[in-house]
């Protein structure tokens, strides 16, 4: 069965979890027929009130911000040199 290629899913807390499929295709692997496709899952905070529509609307640009990397978290070595830095700054000090 081929996936939508989207599917949006509204969740108790009102944010909701967006799949895009692009690419779908049918391929024969080991004898039988396969769907193929790209994929890309995010999720939309209650705020956000798109739907499906929308999103299909606008499937180009939805897929270049679900692809987009996360932001990594700083490490704690990071954290502590922000810190640092503010605290220097508040205090008129240099490191």
């Amino acid at each position: 069965m081929k996936p939508s290629a989207v599917l949006l899913e509204r969740l108790g807390d009102g944010s909701a979890n967006v799949r895009l499929a692009d690419n779908i295709r049918e391929e024969a692997r080991e004898g039988e027929k396969v769907i193929v496709y790209d994929e890309v899952v995010f999720t939309l905070t209650a705020d956000r009130k798109e739907t499906a529509a929308d999103i299909e609307a606008e499937f180009a640009a939805w897929w270049a911000y679900g692809s987009a990397p996360e932001e990594a978290e700083p490490t704690t070595e990071e954290r502590l040199e922000i810190v640092e830095s503010v605290l220097m700054d508040l205090i008129g000090g240099a490191v």
